[in-house]
């Protein structure tokens, strides 16, 4: 009885061994002027059947008879499947050339605010204009302790004040020779004799900086003579009404 068992054992096994085959191969870097490819791993998809390929490329796997699809993938470089059909005892030869795998990165869109209230950089912001422009911020105002954008701009070089008034002079001219506008949007008069609206009534508290032109640029109207005044204003960050 024994003996019978040990008999149908072995047939059962020659048996098995008898409806596989062998499917082998070497894996090259394509990058690489197709040099052998170590450690890439090689699995017949859908089953535990796999390997690592040695330090020439190389690999051999016994696999049974029929339809199978050779799966090869190594860190970096593109996965590839290959499909194949194998008969009982047969040999066959797979090689293949990896290349590298192409990543596409989303968009990295940086967004950077310049803090104009401070003097260093608006300085900058200076240095690099093309057009003959000063600038006074609200970090300078605060420890120059000015109250008015009319007092604000008499900080700056070539600007005085009508004493008792909110009326300016750029470079000993008045009133009609200049502009103003807020955010870069021209500002009605608020008297009808007058061209420019008072910059008195506009407290440094909602000021973020003082632009004053000089000379016509592609961003004002041209008509001034002596300067145009823009008043940038804070970003309101609280909730709304």
């Amino acid at each position: 009885m024994k003996l019978k068992l040990l008999l149908t054992t072995l047939l059962f096994t020659v048996f098995a061994f008898a409806q596989k085959g062998t499917v082998k191969g070497t894996i090259t870097d394509k990058e690489m002027n197709n040099e052998p490819l170590p450690f890439a791993s090689v699995t017949i998809k859908g089953t535990t059947i796999g390997a690592n390929t040695d330090e020439k490329g190389t690999f051999s796997l016994s696999v049974p008879e029929g339809n199978h699809i050779l799966m090869i993938a190594f860190l970096g470089y593109q996965t590839v499947e290959v499909p194949f059909k194998i008969a009982s005892g047969e040999t066959k030869t797979i090689d293949k050339a990896l290349g590298t795998a192409g990543v596409q990165l989303e968009d990295v869109v940086l967004k950077i605010e310049t803090n104009r209230q401070k003097e260093s950089a608006l300085l900058v912001e200076q240095k690099k204009a093309i057009e003959i422009k000063q600038s006074i911020g609200a970090q300078e105002l605060s420890r120059k302790g000015v109250s008015d954008v009319a007092t604000a701009v008499t900080k700056t070089t070539g600007i005085t004040k009508q004493e008792g008034s909110g009326n300016i002079y750029v470079r000993g001219l008045g009133d009609r020779y200049n502009s103003t506008t807020m955010n870069g949007l021209p500002i009605p008069s608020n008297d009808p004799e007058k061209k420019n609206i008072r910059l008195d009534i506009f407290p440094t508290d909602i000021v973020e900086y003082v632009s004053i032109d000089k000379v016509y640029n592609g961003k004002t109207s041209g008509d001034f003579a002596g300067g145009n005044v823009d008043i940038v204003s804070k970003d309101y960050k609280g909730k709304g009404f």
